[in-house]
């Protein structure tokens, strides 16, 4: 199977989900109702799983800028030119976190390959904060956020 062993990476700048992708054999006892051999005990079936490895919340990222920057409710401390320029650097900051996880769960689990899903807003930045020795396994990258799709849908956006 295309996918068995890979690990799939979904995030965005909130939260960071990893999947390891298996393979359940298994059989259907249906099947061996239909047909009329007395030793026949099913069909065997494959099944691809996707097991939840890591799913990490990044939680400053998801507040908003007034609420970082106020020191009392209504007083800011800084211009709106000044809250941009710390919400940019907040993400920068975020992103480096996310390729710095990224790196830990590809060395650990050290797939032969792994696939990465990330919005197009931000997924160059990330790709290009990861090192060369982590992007050599990488397989395909997705400028999409897939963290709250169906697991039973991830693996098509990675075909």
């Amino acid at each position: 199977m295309k996918f068995n062993g890979s690990i799939l990476v979904l995030g965005d700048l909130g939260q960071l989900k990893a999947y390891r992708v298996g393979e359940v054999v298994g059989t259907d006892s249906q099947n061996s109702m239909q047909v009329s051999h007395v030793h026949h005990h099913g069909t065997q079936k494959r099944s691809t799983v996707l097991d939840l490895i890591t799913d990490i919340n990044y939680i400053d990222p998801r507040k908003k800028t007034e609420d970082l920057l106020s020191d009392q409710a209504g007083r800011f401390r800084s211009s709106i030119g000044e809250a941009h320029n710390r919400a940019l650097e907040r993400d920068r900051q975020t992103l480096q976190l996310i390729s710095e996880d990224i790196k830990s769960l590809i060395e650990k689990e050290s797939p032969d390959s792994w696939y990465l899903a990330f919005p197009k807003e931000s997924h160059n930045e990330l790709h290009a904060m990861l090192s060369e020795e982590i992007k050599k396994s990488l397989h395909k990258v997705v400028p999409s956020d897939l963290t709250k799709t169906a697991k039973e849908k991830l693996l098509s956006h990675f075909e």
